[in-house]
């Protein structure tokens, strides 16, 4: 006999890129270049994924790296540690969500899942905890984000619908507006985390105020004293 592991009831699923040069933060880089725009998606990546780590019972963590060329094992390990690993699958943002999600609450028999990406380095695990909580008393959890977007989404297995991902206006200030309403409109309970500010243009980073490795990065260009002089 062999044993047999139960799949986790919670997955916390993290969707990043691989960190190429031209490939990422593109609104970025059109006015830092290419190869500081890496710099930052670099920095912010090893934020978040520091932030988040850590053990829980009944929790997996989980990275949905976006199809590349350039992906092997070396570089997915180089970019995401040892950490379970998946390709995102699908053309568009909600296309590769839907199929996340569908797939591991209908074959895997996870019970919550949360999603976030890698565009606001200030994430914290406490956060993230707090809104597997909130999923107890709550079908949906959302923590909207100051452009409009939103920078985390999870459910239910028992409230999940494609539909939450089908047909949105990705990176326009309609996305959380759109989505909230669809969940309204279906007689779904849903909670609201703090709103937060993600990094994708400029003048996000002028805001940024943190610290860890987007926050050395910023000191080490000296870009922070800069921006003070400038303001």
């Amino acid at each position: 006999m062999f044993a047999t592991t139960a799949p986790p009831p919670q997955r916390l699923l993290v969707f990043a890129r691989l960190p190429e040069l031209g490939q990422v933060k593109t609104r970025l880089a059109r006015e830092l270049g290419d190869d500081r725009a890496l710099a930052v998606y670099q920095a912010m990546l090893r934020d978040v994924l520091g932030a988040i780590d850590g053990p829980a019972p009944g929790l997996e963590i989980e990275v949905m790296w976006a199809p590349s060329a350039a992906a092997n094992g070396e570089s997915l390990r180089r970019a995401f540690g040892d950490r379970p690993l998946a390709m995102q699958t699908g053309q568009t943002l909600g296309d590769r969500l839907s199929m996340a999600f569908s797939e591991r609450f209908f074959f895997h028999n996870t019970h919550k899942i949360i999603a976030i990406g890698v565009d606001d380095p200030l994430m914290t695990r406490e956060l993230v905890d707090h809104a597997f909580a909130l999923l107890e008393s709550c079908e949906w959890v959302v923590g909207p984000a100051t452009d409009g977007g939103y920078y985390l989404i999870g459910c239910r297995a028992g409230a999940y619908k494609t539909a939450v991902f089908t047909d949105v206006a990705w990176g326009t200030d309609a996305v959380l507006k759109t989505t909230l309403d669809r969940i309204r409109d279906w007689g779904s309970t849903v909670a609201l985390l703090p709103e937060r500010s993600d990094i994708d243009v400029i003048e996000d980073l002028r805001r940024f105020d943190g610290d860890g490795s987007v926050g050395a990065l910023l000191d080490a260009w000296g870009w922070r004293e800069v921006v003070a002089g400038s303001s």
